[in-house]
């Protein structure tokens, strides 16, 4: 596996893992709210567009990867 795969799989695995699986735990005990509400339920509803924001860093990242491979033209399997 090259460089540029193993860094979209650290982003678009790693990143959402670690916000969820480390942070989780320590948000757990806290007694802060952000707008009334608290600060882990916050953080949960934020790696919901953060997690989608992983997923295309990773594809712009490993995108010239399926780029050059061609591609046939969908007329030629008929």
């Amino acid at each position: 596996m090259d460089a540029r795969i193993r860094k979209s799989v650290a982003i678009s695995l790693g990143l959402p893992a670690l916000g969820v699986l480390v942070v989780l735990p320590l948000l757990a005990n806290t007694q802060i709210h952000l707008f009334g509400m608290p600060l882990l339920f916050v953080w949960i509803f934020l790696m919901f567009p953060l997690t989608s924001l992983c997923l295309w860093l990773a594809w712009r990242i490993d995108e010239p990867h399926y780029r050059e491979t061609p591609s046939q033209p969908s007329g030629e399997n008929r």
